[in-house]
């Protein structure tokens, strides 16, 4: 299976070897006291801090995110739910991380991807939200703060993950943050175009710059622009140190501005997931697509037909 996510690590090899491997601090490690596992999402929950953690388990795929990913995390989504509200149990805030240190997640499925020139266009838009579907779920699902500990790169679809989540760190000298949906030759997806326009705080030529041109951003540089609340170099204790902060404040209190600040922020996206499932559609159709994945696959520069061929 050839997958995004691998075309990122090719294309940025000495990037993700220099990043090295590491497990989570000893002192993390030891406040999972409650836990449960599917083959690809876990779930961990402290009792005593009221924290809880959900990971994404494929770091051989950089944690790339999948149709299987997908009806997993949707899963666990909503069974936190009914935990989190029906049945009492107690959780402040909520750790969003990859296994692994490589990445926060770096795309998707290379195959799955190319094989969407074989259906039609309406098909392919079902197909897309559904997939944007099970993983921003976690908007309605979830009523507590989610934190994005980007301890590396979220690159197109896991670059949405990651703006769905309420708050974010990251270490301030790697590449996190890449829209690097034009590079591959589609529209953005994932929400993207109304999330990354929502958290910059509204219509703006960076947001526009961003988009067209691919950019992935360090996460200095997302700090910079708001994207990023916290900069450090280990970005999952930083994530926890915010969660940790969030679980001293009223309970009530923060479940009730989540909901109107979610609200507030959310205005308009199922719109822009309809807009932008069906602009992947169209591009799915032509007969150029493919070119700009193989172009990343092999570190290239894509060849794209012009806009008024076929």
């Amino acid at each position: 299976m050839t997958s995004l996510v691998a075309a990122f690590n090719l294309a940025r090899r000495p990037l993700l070897s220099s990043l090295g491997t590491r497990t989570l601090p000893v002192a993390t490690r030891a406040v999972m006291t409650r836990s449960s596992s599917t083959n690809l999402v876990r779930w961990d929950l402290n009792k005593e801090s009221k924290i809880g953690t959900i990971t994404l388990q494929s770091p051989e795929t950089l944690n790339a995110l999948t149709m299987e990913i997908g009806k997993e995390f949707s899963a666990l989504c909503h069974r936190l739910q009914h935990e989190l509200t029906l049945e009492k149990t107690e959780c402040a805030a909520i750790v969003l991380m990859g296994e692994g240190t490589d990445a926060f997640s770096a795309g998707g499925d290379f195959d799955w991807l190319l094989s969407f020139r074989n259906n039609s266009v309406h098909a392919n838009t079902d197909i897309m939200l559904r997939f944007y579907n099970s993983f921003l779920c976690l908007r309605k699902t979830l009523p507590v703060p989610v934190i994005a500990a980007l301890q590396g790169p979220a690159v197109g679809a896991g670059a949405g993950l990651a703006l769905a989540c309420d708050l974010r760190t990251a270490a301030p000298r790697k590449k996190i943050l890449g829209f690097t949906f034009s590079k591959l030759g589609i529209h953005s997806g994932m929400g993207g175009s109304h999330l990354l326009q929502s958290t910059l705080g509204g219509p703006s030529a960076v947001l526009n710059e961003i988009l067209f041109t691919g950019k992935i951003l360090s996460g200095q540089e997302a700090y910079d622009l708001g994207l990023v609340n916290r900069l450090e170099e280990d970005a999952k204790d930083a994530a926890y140190q915010l969660a940790h902060q969030i679980a001293k404040q009223h309970p009530v209190a923060i479940r009730t501005m989540l909901q109107t600040v979610r609200l507030q922020q959310d205005r308009g996206l199922e719109e822009a997931l309809h807009r932008e499932a069906l602009a992947q559609a169209v591009c799915y159709s032509r007969s150029d697509w493919g070119e700009g994945v193989n172009a990343v696959a092999n570190k290239r520069e894509p060849s794209f037909d012009g806009y008024h061929d076929h």
